[in-house]
């Protein structure tokens, strides 16, 4: 069993990259490897990305083809150094591991007040998002909680973030939970507001939208004709952008309205609840 994280809606990635033995695919966000064995397990040959090094460790351990440590946004560099040029099928899964949601240090839960404010999903590579709530103006922040959260709250959040800094650096999870408290009286949408919060602050310290659609690029650039890429996304802002580059790649869409998990597979891991499926073909 994985214990590093619980890969979302296996049955459909494996028919949506139609794995079939001897063939090459890239696994682009490895995680714990729960879609990269699963794809071994069929025969398909793997090459495996992940930025975050505790899930490079970990993936070690499970499955048997090489996994490197990188940002999916230079995947076509990492797949031609390793031979894995002109393969048969790609996948990304954008979501966070429940290993870095459930480990305190990485502070990527507000459940865990007294953790660090980090968010980096590689925790030795750029600035975390401590760094960013002490030193952004609050127009910057507002613009971060408006376009990456979404959060129609924005204004008066980032207001708050500003007015609580003056007074003390921010450092803790804690601290973020304080001031959106602040902002949003009401505690029955306080929950869904810090989501959308943190949300926005780690899109933005780790350019996660930027990554992908650069990372799409360069997947076009080593998927083979006929090759299948799939592409698993958790928000409104990352679906978009899928949606939007398989139609400049001139790629084939198999569903033209994204899968979603089962609802077997949301009451056994409701993780997966917001995922969105799409597969498209390389013509």
């Amino acid at each position: 069993m994985n214990t590093y994280h619980k890969p979302v809606m296996v049955t459909e990635v494996i028919e949506g990259l139609d794995v079939d033995a001897g063939k090459k695919y890239i696994d682009a966000t490895t995680g714990g490897g729960g879609h990269a064995v699963e794809i071994e397990k069929r025969g398909g040959k793997v090459l495996g990305i992940d930025q975050d090094p505790e899930a490079v460790e970990f993936a070690k351990q499970n499955f048997k083809g090489k996994i490197v440590r990188g940002n999916f946004r230079d995947i076509e560099k990492i797949a031609k150094d390793n031979g894995f040029d002109q393969v048969d099928g790609i996948l990304f899964d954008l979501g966070v591991s429940s290993h870095q949601i459930d480990t305190p240090e990485r502070g990527f839960s507000y459940r865990y007040l007294q953790a660090p404010l980090d968010l980096r999903m590689d925790p030795e590579q750029g600035v975390s998002a401590r760094d960013y709530i002490n030193k952004l103006s609050e127009e910057e922040l507002y613009e971060i909680f408006a376009t990456y959260g979404e959060e129609k709250l924005a204004r008066a959040i980032a207001r708050a973030f500003v007015g609580t800094r003056r007074e003390r650096p921010l450092t803790t999870v804690g601290d973020v939970v304080e001031i959106v408290s602040l902002a949003v009286r009401d505690a029955r949408a306080r929950t869904s507001t810090l989501a959308r919060v943190f949300q926005a602050l780690r899109i933005a310290v780790n350019d996660e939208l930027g990554a992908l659609k650069v990372g799409l690029r360069g997947a076009g650039e080593v998927l083979g004709s006929g090759g299948r890429l799939v592409v698993i996304s958790y928000h409104s802002l990352e679906d978009r952008i899928v949606k939007r580059e398989i139609r400049r790649l001139g790629y084939k869409q198999i569903n033209k309205r994204p899968m979603t998990p089962s609802g077997n597979e949301i009451q056994e891991n409701h993780r997966s609840r917001s995922a969105k499926l799409r597969i498209a073909v390389k013509l």
